[in-house]
């Protein structure tokens, strides 16, 4: 083989393998967010629906998931993330972040916190605080 192929299958392969890693790290947390989705921990909605309503019809919803630093000791624990950007019918536009924790282990779920524009939210206060975006 002329030296001069070689230099681009070896970085041919060397993408693919990287391609690879990152499809596989995108998918160790699915099970998680797929998990959470589904629950209805602790509102009674189910979780992706409860997003949902705080999106409305113009936001947008990123959900994301990673081993948390605060369970670093346990790596059953994973904690999963719906980053909601929601624009209301005034356009102002308004962070929500609503934070769960799953224990692969006991397959149980629970939230962990609730953050409106970048200031953790109390449960009854992260509640009214949502209630109130929703008549923006």
């Amino acid at each position: 083989m002329p030296q001069g192929l070689k230099a681009p299958r070896a970085l041919a392969l060397a993408l693919v393998l990287l391609l690879s890693a990152l499809l596989v790290a995108c998918g160790a947390y699915s099970r998680d967010i797929d998990a959470v989705k589904q629950s209805n921990v602790p509102t009674g909605i189910v979780n992706e629906e409860l997003a949902k309503q705080f999106a409305g019809a113009r936001g947008k919803i990123d959900w994301s998931a990673e081993q948390p630093e605060k369970y670093k000791d346990n790596e059953n624990i994973v904690l999963v993330r719906a980053k909601i950007d929601r624009v209301g019918r005034s356009g102002a536009k308004r962070e929500v972040v609503l934070e769960w924790i799953r224990n692969r282990q006991t397959d149980k779920i629970d939230m962990e916190r609730v953050l409106v524009d970048g200031q953790e939210q109390g449960m009854m206060g992260g509640a009214l605080q949502l209630l109130l975006l929703q008549l923006d």
